[in-house]
């Protein structure tokens, strides 16, 4: 009998020892593929970074679902592409369908999602996790606890950056605090009240969106520096954004350590959609676009003892797995009776074992910026883009030619209409909507309006008109 007792008590223990893993996932806003050291940047610094990457596994091909902000966001949330949860694209009267100077029939898509799909945020509550969302949403602007808020899609907490004094678009308060170091506060207090259960803090900096105002000692460095090969383009404002932005996610790296929960926690940091034409080396496009510029994103794991560190895996992968990835990591089931079109990414990150999954696609039926309505399929080395106003297809062998200057489609016709016929069975399948339709009121004398944010920031950054 005392023996079983002890028994008891033992495996009692294990399994208090055995606690769920916290989660801590980062999304940068508009951070381009190579900003970070680890994927090769040499003149902005970002220690803190490049320890997490090195600390788990890098993806040296991961990319964000969409080109613009709020659909990725969607993706990453729900594990589903675009044409399921119809998010395709930010609110914007700029681009709202139909305007003169659009060739054919664009979509404004949902402004949040809908009311019956699930997120990562709702699985893990459901798992007695604490949630928070400490930055920004950007899917819907509903009244805490209604659909259009993270409040009624699982979080408990929200904090963005006029809760703490911040107007819109803004790096400064008039106080001389930096919206980057206010939002980390918040994220260390919500982690020290929630320490004893397990959490998952979905940690969505406004950073590095322009306009920038960045901090003036940061901003004095980098005009200090020449950036040179890749890095040519990168400007001193941008530089010290990033470089600000790393002090943080280092705080938050940090607080993992003081509360001895490192060991404990799974850590993905990645961007929302690719970076601005200045940041994104010899890649085609930029935000906005489905070429690699638009789309390639830094992306890296860590969860010590459980991934093994300085893994760098090749095998593409998507915003949509992350979902995925979290909810195995957990031991947590998939949202009953909805798609998920992620794959969890835990056993290539515990074994090394291939993916092995044939295609990810892409749909963008929109207009924003540069950006145009587009389809895309990846298919092994291949790449086949459809263009909805031309109306043509484009194909690329991205591992031989990753800059896209070599377009296959009379060379190859036999891969061109076998990749054309997946893509359309693919739109099909998920009803995705077709911007195929002409715009009777197209003029193709007319010109995109003008307006919206934009200009310098105080820190003399640059400014930019497409959406978040």
């Amino acid at each position: 009998m005392r023996r079983c007792f002890t028994l008891a008590l033992l495996c009692g223990a294990a399994l208090a020892a055995a606690r769920q893993p916290n989660v801590v996932l980062i999304l940068i806003d508009d951070m381009g593929w190579r900003d970070p050291g680890f994927v090769g940047n040499r003149y902005i610094d970002t220690p803190n970074i490049d320890k997490l990457a090195r600390s788990g596994a890098i993806f040296s091909q991961c990319y964000a679902s969409a080109p613009n902000c709020a659909p990725t966001r969607a993706c990453l949330l729900t594990g589903q592409y675009p044409s399921r949860h119809g998010v395709y694209t930010v609110v914007d009267e700029r681009y709202a369908p139909g305007q003169p100077h659009m060739k054919v029939l664009s979509t404004r898509g949902n402004d949040e999602l809908p009311a019956g799909t699930k997120t990562v945020a709702d699985a893990l509550r459901g798992q007695g996790y604490a949630t928070a969302l400490v930055g920004m949403w950007n899917l819907g602007r509903g009244r805490n606890g209604s659909t259009g808020s993270p409040t009624g899609r699982g979080f408990d907490v929200y904090v963005r950056p006029d809760d703490v004094g911040f107007a819109k678009d803004a790096y400064m308060d008039g106080k001389g605090r930096y919206l980057s170091d206010a939002l980390c506060d918040e994220a260390l207090t919500w982690m020290d009240k929630n320490k004893s259960k397990p959490f998952f803090l979905y940690y969505a900096e406004h950073s590095v969106h322009e306009p920038f105002d960045p901090k003036p000692a940061l901003l004095a460095k980098y005009k200090a520096k020449t950036p040179t090969g890749a890095d040519k383009g990168i400007t001193p404002e941008y530089a010290a954004t990033v470089e600000a932005l790393d002090a943080s996610i280092g705080r938050i790296l940090a607080k993992l350590e003081a509360l001895s929960l490192t060991k404990d926690t799974l850590v993905i940091f990645t961007s929302d959609n690719g970076g601005l034409p200045y940041v994104v080396g010899s890649l085609r496009g930029s935000k906005g676009l489905l070429y690699e510029g638009g789309l390639r994103v830094p992306g890296a794991i860590s969860w010590p003892g459980v991934i093994p560190a300085g893994k760098t895996f090749d095998e593409p992968i998507a915003s949509i797995d992350f979902m995925p990835t979290i909810l195995e990591a957990v031991g947590a089931p998939l949202p009953k009776d909805q798609p998920t079109d992620g794959l969890s990414l835990m056993k290539q990150l515990r074994t090394g074992t291939p993916l092995g999954r044939s295609s990810l696609y892409w749909h963008f039926p929109c207009y924003i910026g540069k950006g145009e309505p587009m389809s895309l399929l990846r298919s092994g080395d291949y790449k086949l883009i459809q263009k909805f106003a031309g109306p043509t297809f484009e194909l690329y062998d991205v591992r031989k030619d990753p800059e896209e200057s070599k377009d296959l489609a009379k060379q190859e016709p036999g891969k061109l209409e076998e990749l054309k016929k997946q893509l359309l069975a693919w739109q099909k399948d998920t009803g995705a909507f077709l911007a195929n339709e002409p715009n009777p009121a197209y003029d193709p004398n007319a010109r995109e309006p003008r307006g919206g944010k934009g200009g310098k920031g105080q820190g003399g950054g640059k400014g930019g008109k497409n959406g978040k």
